[in-house]
């Protein structure tokens, strides 16, 4: 009897651990951002302001332009959206993904259907 009491209380305790985790997550700061597309593979630096689940994402463009983007971070799962200006007109590029500590992973999508892959690593100060 003893050991269910004491093995139900673990398990509450790690049912409660655990989302109070996933709400620590803050992915404010510096971080190196490298998509993989079918074009190739380009690096960028972006910095990240997260105010609660609000998430607003500043970067440059190819030509040096500040560009804005707006998303979320909901527990891990993080999403921005950015949108572009290319030879052929204004693309948006959305990114979805997971945060895990000093890293990102996840994928993209460009325009008409297009895909890639992202990755994101915290730049240290």
């Amino acid at each position: 009897m003893v050991k269910t009491v004491s093995m139900l209380a673990c398990l509450s305790f790690l049912g409660l651990a655990l989302p109070l985790r996933a709400a620590d997550v803050d992915v404010t700061g510096k971080w190196k951002v490298t998509s993989k597309t079918a074009r190739g593979e380009h690096t960028s630096e972006m910095s990240f302001v997260q105010e609660g689940e609000k998430l607003t994402v500043t970067s440059k463009d190819r030509q040096g332009n500040d560009v804005t983007s707006l998303g979320t971070v909901k527990g891990t799962e993080i999403t921005w959206t950015a949108k572009r200006q290319t030879p052929m007109g204004e693309i948006t590029i959305t990114h979805t993904g997971k945060v895990d500590g000093k890293t990102m992973t996840g994928t993209m999508t460009m325009g008409e259907g297009h895909t890639g892959e992202w990755k994101a690593e915290r730049v240290e100060k």
